[in-house]
């Protein structure tokens, strides 16, 4: 399941980029793609895999 955070950066970043495009600000645009970017890239990597679960801070 995605991260909250990582799903807002996706939306934000589209909203930012469409914006941009729609006002013509490059400037707005490209900080859109790249809050877009950075979204889709964290939802991509691999969750940390834990197979004993919280076992570690038991000790």
């Amino acid at each position: 399941m995605a991260n909250p955070k990582t799903i807002t950066n996706e939306v934000a970043g589209k909203a930012k980029r469409l914006i941009g495009e729609i006002l013509g600000d490059q400037g707005l645009h490209d900080e859109g793609n790249a809050q877009e970017r950075q979204g889709r890239e964290e939802r991509k990597e691999p969750p940390e895999i834990k197979p004993l679960g919280n076992l570690d801070k038991l000790t």
